[in-house]
């Protein structure tokens, strides 16, 4: 960064440290020969101890020791005028008066209690601070929170009326979290939302987030950041949303923390953002795991911002996209933005040399190798941009943005909900006639990746391979399409069915490429290798639970494991009822199913004996005359639960059979509205989870 002046620096640095909690200090002045300053320090006023002499003063006149030898500072270096920061140190040995992180709502789904005591304190918030973290902040008296002046815009009438609208949020939907960090001064800056769908999908396809600043509240400048990913159909869904009042590197990192926490402390491989620089150094120390990429949608708002008598002419335009997509290697990629460069004499373009000096996070050649979900290609820009036209289509306050948020995240399930039923009630089309792979992955793929899986099989045609002689399992091909200098390099190995090519498209879409596929079929593999379908394509990517790579062995004598047991629990039941909705026959079982979950543990309970529960079924008996779409009569497996002896396993499969058979919900997945909501079911979930406390704490299973 660079200033005009020596007051213009030491303001900035002054507004850093009020805003993180410290005082400045000036220090050391280096100048030359002309006494003109070279180089100045402005120091945490912590900084180094009192000079000996003075701390051996008299008691009387001695005064009280508060420093602390803090080494934070910023080094300026004066060139030309311009005051150049030349270092920077951020980190404090002391405690901070600005920060004050504190969660005020949340669900059953997440505990955050730790956040919530450590600064506590420091928030002066109401005594019923405990409340906030199980109920939500609606319940409490919030004056001691919200202030009357304004902060960078927010006003006190509406930072209430997102509280109350959150609250209203989690009575509606039990698994609804949101949390919000106040200032120093006790008054609202950010905020963040999710419902337990949002953890659920994130449980699915986590692997790949979009993190967008560029939305605004324009009454307030608040940043408008929502969470966003790509499910198996490749449609954007949305994992969670942010509202934030500045873009400091604190309150970066407090919103990737509580996102993490939120999400069961999952990292993401792969994250797309704006590039600010204040997000990137709050992403290496929240998500170090994470590879971080420059979203396409960024490079190219900015190209016509900053290159508008270029942008838009088509032989720029093609020749920039080659730039971004095409150049397969360094060598390639440095002549061509050479050529760019000296084409349109843009040498001295400052945005230009930014975006070069980034590129590892977005040309092909360096990012080719990193799983983006198809998020890199020019098909998956177009998509999120549409996808982000549906928020600035009005001027917003942040309340109309989460309600906004909310609606369509909505919408987005619809959809979502529409295209598997799609999926699943009609075959994808196939081109080529007895094309065994093909029809192979006509079953697997959903519809969106079956066409792109299509698209790469018949351009087959088109390649020519050549084999390479070479020793030992492996043998490697030389493919071309049409220009010679396009040719890609494939190595085979024959005995596990590897394949590797050059392009990189399975690494980074999760599909085989036409070059990869050329080679099968010249080695006679007329199949998918199953190393090479994943999950996240097919149409049964959702279906059974998540395993939690975190989750330790809980060890059922000890307390401690009861809450991350608790969460589990919860978030498996979250996770079968919102699949259950899409149908009011399926919801009628899980309804049944919950309240016979309930009666067992009850029942157990009072007994003290649960060894007989490892052998009982709890499968829905019905009645084969009663039996509908629109009703299942549990009478008889009420009966059953009563008697456990007079179960016949073959009798319930055949029963069950029968059941599935008659439901028909192809024909009510979109006309029949469920009776069945989210609070309603998760009441037996809770219930049985406080039996099962109770029981935990008396009894080792």
């Amino acid at each position: 960064m660079a200033f005009s002046s020596e007051e213009e620096a030491y303001n900035f640095y002054k507004a850093h440290a009020k805003e993180t909690g410290f005082k400045v200090r000036k220090g050391k002045i280096r100048r030359l020969s002309d006494r003109s300053i070279r180089t100045k320090f402005f120091l945490c006023s912590k900084q180094g101890f009192r000079m000996q002499k003075q701390a051996n003063k008299t008691p009387n006149y001695q005064r009280k020791e508060t420093r602390t030898g803090c080494e934070a500072m910023v080094h300026f270096t004066v060139d030309n005028g311009k005051w150049l920061i030349s270092d920077f140190n951020p980190k404090h040995n002391h405690d901070l008066q600005g920060k004050s992180d504190i969660i005020v709502g949340s669900s059953t789904n997440v505990s955050c209690d730790h956040s919530m005591s450590t600064t506590m304190n420091e928030a002066g918030t109401v005594k019923e601070a405990g409340a906030a973290n199980s109920v939500g902040f609606h319940n409490m008296e919030c004056t001691s929170i919200l202030n009357d002046e304004k902060v960078n815009g927010l006003q006190l009438v509406d930072g209430q009326s997102l509280l109350n609208y959150f609250g209203r949020m989690q009575v509606e939907d039990p698994s609804f979290l949101y949390t919000v960090r106040v200032n120093h001064r006790n008054c609202l800056m950010n905020f963040f939302w999710m419902d337990g769908r949002s953890k659920i999908d994130y449980d699915y396809f986590g692997d790949v987030v979009i993190l967008d600043t560029t939305l605004r509240v324009d009454a307030y400048n608040m940043t408008c950041a929502p969470f966003l990913g790509i499910n198996h159909h490749g449609q954007y869904i949305l994992f969670g949303g942010a509202l934030l009042l500045d873009n400091s590197r604190d309150s970066f990192l407090w919103l990737f923390r509580t996102f993490l926490e939120a999400m069961g402390n999952r990292q993401p491989k792969t994250i797309f953002t704006d590039g600010c620089q204040a997000l990137s150094d709050a992403l290496e120390v929240v998500l170090p795991d994470t590879k971080h990429l420059l979203g396409l949608r960024y490079i190219f708002q900015n190209t016509a911002e900053h290159l508008s008598s270029y942008s838009g002419q088509t032989d720029f335009d093609s020749l920039f996209n080659k730039c971004i997509f095409d150049c397969a290697s360094e060598e390639e990629f440095e002549s061509m933005w050479g050529s760019l460069l000296e084409q349109y004499n843009l040498y001295e373009n400052s945005w230009l040399k930014d975006l070069y000096a980034l590129r590892g996070k977005w040309s092909q050649y360096t990012c080719k190798s990193i799983f983006s979900a198809g998020m890199r290609s020019p098909q998956g820009y177009e998509s999120f941009c549409k996808i982000l036209q549906n928020w600035t289509n009005e001027m917003m306050t942040p309340l109309k943005f989460i309600q906004k948020y909310l609606k369509i995240a909505e919408q987005q399930r619809t959809e979502e909900l529409y295209e598997d039923f799609h999926c699943h009630g009609s075959a994808a089309t196939t081109i080529l006639r007895s094309n065994a792979m093909e029809k192979e992955a006509a079953k697997i793929y959903t519809s969106a990746i079956f066409k792109l899986f299509q698209a790469e099989l018949l351009e087959c045609l088109s390649v020519a391979v050549e084999e390479i002689p070479s020793d030992g399992m492996k043998t490697i091909f030389k493919l071309t399409e049409g220009d010679p200098r396009k040719e890609k390099i494939v190595e085979f190995n024959s005995s596990e069915s590897h394949v590797i090519c050059s392009c990189k498209k399975y690494e980074s879409v999760g599909i085989l490429c036409v070059h990869a596929l050329k080679v099968l079929n010249a080695r006679n593999i007329f199949h998918i290798p199953p190393q090479y379908i994943l999950k996240r394509w097919k149409k049964s990517a959702k279906d059974g639970m998540v395993a939690d790579c975190h989750e330790a062995e809980v060890p059922a004598e000890s307390q401690r494991h009861l809450h991350p047991l608790k969460s589990k629990l919860m978030h498996n039941a979250l996770n079968v009822i919102t699949k259950s909705l899409a149908n009011e026959g399926t919801s009628m079982i899980v309804d049944n199913h919950l309240k016979m979950a309930l009666r067992k543990v009850e029942d157990a309970l009072r007994t003290k004996n649960i060894g007989h529960l490892n052998t009982i079924d709890v499968d829905v008996h019905c009645n084969d005359d009663a039996v509908s779409a629109n009703h299942i009569d549990c009478t008889e497996s009420e009966q059953t639960i009563a008697s456990p002896s007079r179960i016949n396993r073959q009798e319930v499969s055949k029963n069950i059979m029968k059941c599935q058979l008659k439901r028909k919900y192809e024909n009510e997945v979109r006309g029949k509205n469920c009776k069945f909501s989210d609070g309603v079911i998760l009441h037996y979930i809770l219930n049985c989870l406080v039996f099962f406390n109770a029981y935990k704490y008396n009894t080792h299973i």
